[in-house]
């Protein structure tokens, strides 16, 4: 198959089309530039005629001021498409800017958008994306064994994660919301568990922030379902050491440093879980209205039965 266009470097053929441009007097001059945030700041230097140049790279959620290089404008929309920069010229006046949101809410949803949407995923599944993706080893050195095992020991703990399958966007039901959708969200609905992106922050045992998995984390519904959705150790680490030694205490009751070491490494503060814990998944892309007060109210499990 042939292309109908070619690549060339912008030096070379920007000239050109500027001069092109200049002799049909327009009374606004945009570049788009599917380069870096610094090659379209280079360009609108070298380039001055172009009041705005639009980049597509640049930090995921856009910027809500434009920068200013010379006299131009060089407007950052944010590198997944989740944005629109809207642009108001005035011959009579400045020019104003504004980085708006594209959500559903406001812009609701396509079909056109749910068929690529589809198209992705089913790409994502044939590829075995999610089954090859890289695996990296945990800080504390052990594995991941479920939350059923957690429940062993801590009963009420357990109850209270376990109850979150009945409600609608509960921890335990959080791969069956990307399996099915939400309630309200089931029509039409498009299965994610094929896409690390999403699976990281729905399943037990990955790296939520490099979308990586830990080597004992999930790997597919077949293969680990004891590690589908966001489970115990996703905030207290992995806790095939800790089950081990309190299995052997409960056959001894000798206590020893290690224990005590174990069930400290285990421990997770409420500080630390607003300050760290929680906005690795409940971050501004996935989350936006993220309240950690109101949300810790759902889940919070004090004790250690």
């Amino acid at each position: 198959v042939t292309a109908d266009y070619k690549i060339e470097a912008a030096e070379k053929v920007l000239p050109e089309v500027i001069k092109q441009m200049m002799e049909e007097k327009p009374d606004l001059m945009v570049l788009l530039s599917q380069a870096t945030e610094k090659e379209s700041e280079e360009l609108a230097k070298q380039f001055p005629e172009f009041q705005i140049v639009v980049t597509a790279e640049g930090v995921e959620d856009g910027e809500i001021k434009p920068r200013e290089i010379g006299k131009t404008w060089v407007v950052v929309a944010g590198a997944k498409g989740k944005h629109l920069a809207a642009i108001g010229y005035f011959k009579s006046g400045p020019m104003k800017y504004e980085l708006i949101e594209l959500d559903n809410q406001r812009f609701g949803e396509t079909p056109q958008m749910r068929e690529l949407m589809k198209a992705y995923q089913d790409q994502l599944q044939s590829q075995e994306i999610d089954l090859n993706v890289t695996t990296i080893a945990h800080t504390r050195e052990t594995g991941f064994v479920g939350a059923q095992k957690c429940g062993e020991c801590h009963t009420k703990a357990f109850a209270k994660w376990k109850s979150g399958e009945m409600e609608p966007v509960g921890h335990a039901r959080a791969f069956r919301s990307l399996k099915e959708g939400r309630p309200g969200q089931k029509e039409g609905w498009v299965s994610r568990i094929h896409d690390p992106e999403c699976l990281a922050c729905h399943v037990t045992g990955w790296n939520s922030q490099e979308v990586l998995r830990f080597e004992t984390g999930f790997v597919s519904e077949e293969k680990t379902p004891h590690l589908m959705n966001q489970q115990c150790e996703n905030c207290h680490g992995p806790g095939e050491r800790h089950s081990q030694l309190e299995t052997e205490w409960k056959k001894t009751l000798k206590m020893s440093d290690a224990i005590l070491a174990s069930r400290k490494e285990m421990h997770l503060d409420r500080a630390v879980a607003k300050d760290k814990t929680c906005f690795q998944c409940h971050d501004h892309e996935n989350s936006p209205k993220f309240d950690f007060d109101k949300y810790w109210a759902k889940i919070a499990h004090p004790g250690r039965d």
